[in-house]
C-alpha cells in the first residue's frame, strides 16, 4: 500500500493533465455541430479526479521501483478514461464497456486493432474519429515522456520512469537532464507529424488526392508517426492515392528510427546512422523485404503493373516492421510466398527508442551475437569474448535483459494462444489456430491486423469479453516490454 499512496498524487497530476487534451476532440465536434458531450463530461471526470488525486495524496519522494507501479497505473487509467467519450457516445459497438476500452488500449498503445464494427465519420462522428486517432499519437511516444516533459515532480530521477515507457533495451540521453531530453523528443516528434500533415494537405489541396481532405490529412499524420494505424477511412489506406502511399512509407520507417538517432542526425548529419548498427540493420532488412514482396508480387500478377506490385509490397512491409497497421490493399488475399515475408516481420518490430512496438531489432542482433559466442566458445572453452554491438562493448546485464525479454516474450505468447484457444473453444467459436496466434502476435506486438479472421479488412469484435479482456493486457504489455507489467505480478514487488 505504501507504494500505492506514493504515486496516487503524481498519478493524479498526469489525469488532471490529460483531461485538458479533451478540449482538441471538443473544438472538432463544436465545429461539426455534434458529439460535443461525450468530452465534456469526460473532461471534468478527469480533472475532478486528479484533483482529487493530488490533494487526497500529496506529494512524496518517488523511488525507482514506483515507476514501475506509476506506469502501469497511467496505461491502465488513461485506457478507461480515454474509453469515455466512445461510451457515452453511445454508437456502435463502441457503446458495450469493454469494447470501449478494447478501442481506448489499442488506440493508447498504438495496436490499431480494432472492435468496431464500421469505421465511418458518419456513423461515429468526427470528434470520436478525431480522438480515436489522438489516443495513438498521445500514447506514441508515451504519456510518461510528456509528464517528464512538463511536470516537473518528475525531473528528478525522472529517466527510471522514460526507461519504463519508451521501448527497447535502454535509451540514450540526449541531455543530463530528463525533462530536457524529454522535451526534445517531444518537438522532434511533433516536428515530424507537422511535416507529414502538410504535406498530405498540400497533396489534398492540388488535387493528387480527393479523398485527402484537410481533416484526413490531420488524422493520418497523426497516427502514421506513433507507428499507430487507426485511419478514419473503411478500408485503412486503400482508398489512398498512390502517391499518399508511398509518401507514407518512408515517414513509417523514420517513426521506426531511435529517436535520439534521429535528433543527432539532424545536428551532426547523416553520418551518425551509418555508425549505427541496429539502424543499418533495420534498412537492410525493410529494403531487402520490400524488394522481395514486390518481386514476389510481380511473380505472381497479384496486380496489373509493376509500380502498383512494388507500391504494395514496400506499403505492407513498412507497415509491419513499423508495427504501424494501415494497409494499402487486403494482404490476406496475395498470392504465393509473400504471406511468409510478412510473417517473418511481424516479430522483429522497429529499433530501440522508436515508437514501434514488438521486441525491435536490436535484441535479435544480441540474440544472434549471442548464439555466435556460444558456438564460438564451444570450439575455444578458453576464449573471452566481449560482447560487442558496432563499436560498443555491451554490458553482460544488458546482455541478459534483452534473453530474458525474448524468452520471456516467447513464453507468453505460447501462455495467450492457450488461453484464447480455450475462451473461444467455451464460447463455442470456432477459430483456426493460426488465426489465434496471428491475433496474439498482432496484439502483443503491437502490430494491428494480422491474418485470417483478424486481417486487414476484418475486426476483433467476435472474441468473447474474457479475451477481449486479456488482449488488452497483451497490447499494454507489450508496449510496455513485458517486464514491467510482469515486475508488479511478482510478490517482491511488494514487499518493502
Amino acid at each position: 500500500m505504501r507504494r500505492l499512496k506514493n504515486v496516487l498524487g503524481l498519478l493524479g497530476t498526469i489525469i488532471k493533465w490529460f483531461g485538458v487534451l479533451y478540449i482538441i476532440p471538443l473544438l472538432f465536434a463544436l465545429f461539426y455541430g455534434a458529439g460535443a458531450t461525450a468530452f465534456i463530461v469526460p473532461m471534468f471526470i478527469c480533472l475532478a479526479l486528479g484533483w482529487a488525486l493530488e490533494k487526497v495524496f500529496p506529494g512524496s519522494d518517488l523511488e525507482v521501483a514506483d515507476g514501475f507501479l506509476l506506469v502501469i497505473l497511467t496505461w491502465f487509467g488513461v485506457s478507461w478514461l480515454g474509453a469515455l467519450p466512445y461510451i457515452i457516445h453511445g454508437v456502435g459497438n463502441l457503446s458495450e464497456p469493454i469494447n470501449a476500452f478494447f478501442e481506448s488500449a489499442s488506440g493508447f498503445t498504438c495496436t490499431g486493432s480494432t472492435i468496431m464494427d464500421e469505421i465511418s465519420v458518419e456513423k461515429y462522428s468526427h470528434a470520436i474519429m478525431i480522438w480515436r486517432q489522438m489516443t495513438q499519437w498521445i500514447g506514441g511516444m508515451g504519456i510518461l515522456v510528456l509528464a517528464v516533459a512538463v511536470l516537473p515532480r518528475l525531473s528528478v530521477g525522472g529517466v527510471q520512469f522514460l526507461d519504463n515507457e519508451v521501448p527497447g533495451p535502454k535509451m540514450d540521453r540526449l541531455t543530463p537532464h530528463m525533462a530536457e531530453t524529454a522535451r526534445r523528443l517531444w518537438v522532434l516528434y511533433i516536428g515530424l507529424s507537422v511535416v507529414l500533415f502538410l504535406i498530405l494537405l498540400v497533396i489534398g489541396l492540388a488535387g493528387l488526392d480527393p479523398v485527402m481532405t484537410p481533416y484526413q490529412a490531420f488524422a493520418h499524420a497523426l497516427t502514421t508517426i506513433p507507428s499507430g494505424g487507426f485511419s478514419p477511412l473503411g478500408r485503412s489506406a486503400e482508398a489512398l492515392a498512390p502517391i499518399v502511399q508511398w509518401i507514407l512509407v518512408p515517414f513509417m520507417l523514420i517513426a521506426a528510427v531511435n529517436f535520439t538517432l534521429l535528433w543527432f542526425a539532424l545536428f551532426k548529419g547523416p553520418r551518425v546512422f551509418w555508425r549505427d548498427t541496429e539502424f543499418k540493420v533495420f534498412m537492410a532488412i525493410s529494403m531487402g523485404a520490400g524488394t522481395l514482396l514486390g518481386a514476389l508480387l510481380l511473380g505472381a500478377d497479384q496486380y496489373p503493373t509493376a509500380e502498383e506490385n512494388f507500391r504494395h509490397g514496400f506499403f505492407q512491409m513498412a507497415t509491419f516492421i513499423s508495427t504501424t497497421g494501415f494497409a494499402s490493399t487486403d494482404f490476406a488475399e496475395w498470392k504465393g510466398d509473400s504471406h511468409a515475408i510478412l510473417l517473418l516481420l511481424m516479430p522483429i518490430a522497429g529499433c530501440v527508442g522508436s515508437t514501434s512496438g514488438g521486441p525491435k531489432v536490436l535484441r535479435w542482433i544480441i540474440a544472434f551475437k549471442v548464439i555466435v559466442r556460444e558456438l564460438v566458445q564451444q570450439i575455444h572453452p578458453s576464449a573471452v569474448r566481449p560482447l560487442r554491438v558496432g563499436e560498443r562493448v555491451l554490458h553482460e546485464d544488458v546482455v541478459k535483459g534483452a534473453m530474458i525479454f525474448l524468452v520471456t516474450y516467447l513464453i507468453l505468447f505460447v501462455v495467450s494462444v492457450g488461453v484464447l484457444a480455450v475462451d473461444l473453444r467455451i464460447a463455442g467459436i470456432d477459430l483456426p489456430i493460426e488465426d489465434i496466434a496471428s491475433a496474439v502476435t498482432a496484439t502483443l506486438g503491437n502490430i494491428g491486423p494480422g491474418y485470417g479472421a483478424v486481417g486487414p479488412m476484418a475486426g476483433f469484435g467476435f472474441f468473447p469479453v474474457f479475451s477481449k479482456i486479456w488482449m488488452c493486457v497483451l497490447m499494454i504489455a507489450g508496449r510496455l516490454e513485458v517486464m514491467t507489467l510482469l515486475v508488479l505480478l511478482s510478490p517482491w514487488y511488494w514487499r518493502d
